[in-house]
Formats: C-alpha cells, structure tokens, sequence
C-alpha cells in the first residue's frame, strides 16, 4: 500500500520511541511542523477522524493516516523479557558512565521496523536505547540488560519498581468513546493534527 503524508511518517520514525514514554503533559504546543503530544478520551471516531476530548473540556480533532500506529501498552514484569526481544530503553548516565533505566518498552515485530535502531540522547535529557536483548541477569549485584544492535552493545542496569510495557499493534476499530490515549502527531499550517501513533492503556 502506497504511504501518504511522508513528514508525518519520518517525524513518527525519529521519535516514535520518545513518544511511547510520554505519559504527563496534557497538551504540548509545538511550531507547525513539529511534533504535537495529546491527551484525551476519544469523544468519536467517524471514519479516520478522531475526535477528542480534553481535560479542559474542549474538543480536538485529529486526522488518521493510512500509516498511524494504534498502540496498546500492557504492563509485564521483567521476567517477560526474553532473548532477541526487541526493546526501548530510556535510561539516566550515571557519574560513572553506567546507564540506568527508567523505563522500559518491548517493541512489536511492526514497530520494530519502524523505530529509530541505536543508542542516541533525547531531547528531554538522558539516552535512548533501541536494540535488541541477548540476555538479563537477576542477581545480588542489581539486574542488568544486556542489549545489542550491529556494533552496538551495551548494559543497562534495571532498578527495582522500573515500568516495564510491552507495545501491541491494534486496530483503529480498537479505538472506543470514552478510552484515555495519548496521540503524538504532526501540526500543518493551518492548525490541523495528523497522527503518527495512537497509544492506549490495557487493563493490568
């Protein structure tokens, strides 16, 4: 199928990974051409334009592209982590120059086509880790990923409480009146928001 509204999409490649994380801010207000993040509950869909409801109580409608990711995040522990899983680790430098993850996502086989592969900072401070796990170790010493991708290797070490979610592709038809997302989309000039991914909570 021939892909459309190719800024949106490599907006969606660069950042799709730092948009998964995102979990605050209500609405954040970029340049046009930029990336928009949003949260609300869907108030309707009709056909590939959503419909949403903020927290203000306003509205916003948001396009659907051909190419938007609909995204469920499950929570999982650790232990789910399996060999050659593909993952998304935000993590803190330590003074020493040892990583520590704040969070965790495990990608699915669609996503991982299209996610931004490596080991680079973000915008917001810290460095994001997109490779594959060979192995995780549980032990006295703390729990350590080891992570690999190409030339890359590297550890990162696993704290207790750290949020750990596996990323599920869906349907827009998943999409129901009422459910909290998160969008990450793109701003034209004229205002209007096409989406890049659509990402909501399933239940614990």
């Amino acid at each position: 199928m021939r892909k459309t509204h190719r800024p949106a999409r490599a907006a969606f490649i660069l950042l799709i990974a730092i948009a998964m994380l995102l979990a605050g801010s209500a609405v954040a207000v970029l340049a046009q051409g930029q990336d928009v993040t949003v949260n609300g509950k869907v108030s309707a869909l009709s056909g590939m334009t959503l419909t949403l409801s903020l927290a203000d109580g306003s509205l916003k409608t948001v396009s659907l592209l051909p190419d938007t990711f609909v995204l469920a995040r499950q929570a999982v522990a650790l232990e789910a982590i399996k060999p050659n899983d593909a993952l998304g680790v935000a993590a803190r430098r330590d003074s020493d120059g040892s990583l520590t993850a704040n969070s965790i996502n495990i990608f699915s086989p669609e996503l991982w086509n299209r996610v931004r592969k490596g080991q680079f900072p973000m915008q917001a401070g810290g460095v994001m880790t997109n490779a594959l796990v060979t192995d995780y170790a549980l032990g006295v010493q703390g729990r350590v990923l080891r992570m690999k991708f190409e030339d890359l290797v590297t550890s990162i070490n696993v704290p207790e409480g750290i949020r750990v979610t596996r990323l599920l592709t869906e349907r827009v038809a998943d999409l129901k009146e009422g459910m909290p997302v998160i969008i990450r989309a793109t701003m034209s000039a004229e205002g209007g928001l096409a989406a890049g991914s659509v990402t909501f909570d399933l239940p614990s």
